[in-house]
């Protein structure tokens, strides 16, 4: 997972991360002026599962945008904002994070080169300070570098992007500032040009687990399942959808062997 310097901006997220990975192999389909997503907790209580809503995330579009994004509780109550602007010509120019007293966190900056393609994004703090610089490196249109710089232009982070011949992703690589691999992502995708599966390793304890994508009707992606480094299944995300072929909702399981056999046990959802 990408690293990011601000903690605010991880806050600002909020939303659960299996919530956030489905957006980005689903996108939203029509024009989509506006969604809620209502994440709920779940317990459980005489072998019955029980969900109750936790947080709503409130996203909001114009001309096929999103201008504002707002977290607010099961009440209706804020607790942050992100705003987004644009240029004229539709690109993303700047961000920024709102908390619940109305004040400013943090705001990014951004800047493209002359092909349009995202060249750097600053990171400024409420006092207008610089925190963090991203410096964004392509090749033939596909990104290829990505550095994370602090506000003193120390190195922090660093991913780098490999493609196959076909000019998709094939290798997404995550380096300390010290150059070690953190972590890989190796994607190996279907005859469709859907993502097949995703092996991820993880330097810190040298582990290894896979996410295997399942597809269904129309060729809607149904399932995500992550084995280990022992092939054994530990986690189900289930994606539901609308009549227009949107998510609807999501549900994410545990999968262990419990009481003499497997047990899927529901974890999340949204």
């Amino acid at each position: 997972m990408k690293k990011i310097i601000s903690i605010a901006f991880v806050a600002a997220l909020g939303f659960s991360m299996f919530a956030a990975d489905i957006f980005t192999y689903v996108p939203l389909k029509g024009e989509v002026r506006t969604y809620t997503k209502t994440e709920y907790s779940i317990a459980s209580k005489f072998g019955n599962y029980f969900r109750t809503p936790s947080l709503k995330t409130k996203h909001l579009f114009e001309n096929g945008k999103e201008i504002e994004s707002s977290e607010v509780t099961p009440k209706e109550i804020l607790q942050n904002k992100i705003t987004s602007v644009y240029d004229e010509s539709g690109k993303l120019r700047e961000q920024s994070y709102i908390n619940s007293e109305s004040e400013l966190v943090w705001k990014h900056s951004y800047v493209y080169n002359s092909e349009g393609l995202k060249s750097e994004v600053s990171e400024f703090d409420a006092k207008n300070t610089l925190k963090s610089k991203t410096i964004y490196i392509y090749d033939r249109g596909n990104l290829v570098d990505e550095t994370i710089y602090d506000s003193d232009g120390a190195l922090v982070w660093k991913t780098t992007y490999k493609y196959n011949a076909m000019g998709t992703l094939e290798v997404l690589s995550e380096y300390s500032a010290d150059g070690k691999l953190s972590s890989q992502e190796t994607y190996a995708y279907n005859e469709l040009g859907g993502i097949d599966s995703i092996t991820i390793y993880e330097k810190f304890n040298d582990s290894q687990t896979q996410k295997v994508f399942r597809y269904g009707a129309e060729n809607q992606l149904g399932e995500i399942t992550t084995y280990d480094n022992n092939k054994q299944v530990t986690n189900r995300l289930l994606i539901k959808y609308d009549a227009d072929g949107n998510v609807a909702r999501v549900s994410e399981y545990n999968v262990a062997e419990k009481f003499g056999t497997i047990v899927n046990e529901l974890i999340a959802m949204s």
